[in-house]
């Protein structure tokens, strides 16, 4: 999946929304490949790389120009009814927070993963 940034924040102000300001993160215009999505309490957050960091931001920031979805995603149910659609290797225990940690090993694993979604 693979979506352009249409804008770097939102107008309207929720407090539950995550990231819903981006504007020093996101160019508009950007094109991102996608790596998972979360659904939570209403709200889709995507998960996009920018060379740097992974980062959580809501869909709502992006329109779809490419809406074929991985087959490194699965589908999880979680008990606080949230919903996530990423890689295994992105349930793996700890594996985002040593990303975001710039842990050589997740780096390692998720350059592999990057290399077959944006085939």
């Amino acid at each position: 999946m693979k979506v352009k940034c249409i804008k770097t924040s939102l107008a309207k102000s929720n407090n539950y929304i995550v990231n819903n300001k981006m504007d020093e993160y996101l160019l508009v215009g950007s094109l991102f490949w996608v790596f998972g999505m979360r659904f939570l309490k209403g709200i889709v957050y995507i998960y996009i790389f920018n060379s740097e960091h992974l980062f959580e931001v809501p869909i709502e920031l992006f329109e779809v120009v490419d809406n074929k979805l991985s087959n490194e995603w699965r589908v999880k149910i979680c008990n606080n009814d949230e919903i996530t659609l990423w890689p295994d290797l992105f349930y793996k225990e700890g594996f985002i927070e040593n990303f975001a940690e710039r842990e050589s090993y997740e780096r390692e694993l998720f350059e592999s993963l990057r290399i077959e979604i944006e085939k």
